[in-house]
């Protein structure tokens, strides 16, 4: 049977105690997966896979609807990427009513791991982008950490938040209950009340297998609220990541725990190296080899 256009598939399970990936897409949507290497040394021992959520042409064309599958068994460690920002091109006079749309329809089972780290969504002048992720933790041993973040436009062209919409919403659920309800909507003179930020960061991180990165952020976020003001103080990290502004929510719903971390920078680069330095703990999880792939997919 024939894919629709846009639409792509990702299933990743364990049998015999290896990994067994498969994936599938149609145009303009192109999946691949490389090899990830062995699995992490943790407890159950998780086997790591990769898959690369991309489009032809460099970008999501005003018009298209992507819509992904993703199914992550027991026993693995998904880890999304995209190559690159996502740019989502601007409307041609003829399509001006139609808008973009991307979805991704995501299952976690027991003792699974998925990280949704795409780099961030760049929409051009006059763009109209829709996101919807709708992810399902089959279990309290089910895991998440998910990345979904945006810049302001393509800054070396001039064009700072001139797109004409952008809306975001992610769903994180179990079987039966709602965990939580995310949604960004920016829309119809909002650049203004952006000042002065440039990309803007939601980060999820839910479940066991990734508690030690929870607790890294509640503790760092803790520090942080009751340091003193240092005007002279040394050059180090911390001084460099004044301008990030951040705050952590704490999630814990029907077995679901962890955190929800709200970032905003000046700039993408700033906000990106703020980033990995604290996502640098699933190394352990992923394994050196994917996450070398995500230090280098943006």
């Amino acid at each position: 049977m024939p894919i629709p256009p846009g639409a792509g598939n990702i299933d990743c399970q364990t049998v015999a105690g290896r990994l067994r990936q498969s994936v599938s897409s149609a145009y303009p949507l192109k999946i691949i997966a490389p090899h990830a290497g062995p699995a992490a040394l943790t407890d159950p021992p998780l086997h790591p896979a990769v898959s690369y959520l991309m489009s032809y042409g460099g970008g999501i064309v005003h018009g298209d609807r992507i819509h992904v599958d993703v199914r992550v068994g027991s026993k693995c460690a998904l880890v999304l990427l995209t190559q690159g920002s996502t740019k989502v091109f601007r409307p041609q006079l003829s399509s001006a009513t139609e808008q973009t749309y991307q979805t991704l329809i995501i299952d976690v089972e027991p003792d699974a791991l998925l990280c949704l780290l795409p780099a961030p969504v760049t929409c051009f002048k006059d763009a109209m982008y829709n996101q919807r992720q709708l992810l399902t933790l089959h279990s309290p041993t089910s895991s998440l950490v998910l990345l979904d973040w945006m810049t302001s436009g393509r800054m070396s062209r001039g064009e700072r938040w001139d797109f004409a919409k952008y809306f975001s919403v992610n769903v994180i659920k179990t079987p039966d209950r709602i965990i939580m309800r995310d949604a960004l909507l920016l829309q119809d003179n909002f650049a203004r009340r952006m000042e002065p930020i440039d990309a803007f960061a939601l980060i999820l991180i839910l479940g066991p297998a990734v508690a030690d990165v929870a607790q890294t952020f509640r503790e760092e976020h803790k520090a942080q609220r009751i340091k003193p003001f240092r005007p002279n103080a040394a050059h180090d990290h911390a001084s460099e990541e004044q301008g990030i502004l951040w705050s952590v929510s704490e999630i814990d719903e029907h077995g679901v725990c962890g955190v929800a971390v709200r970032a905003a920078g000046p700039s993408t680069e700033e906000l990106k190296d703020w980033i990995k330095r604290r996502l640098v703990l699933l190394k352990p999880t992923v394994g050196d080899c994917v996450w070398s792939m995500y230090a280098n997919s943006f």
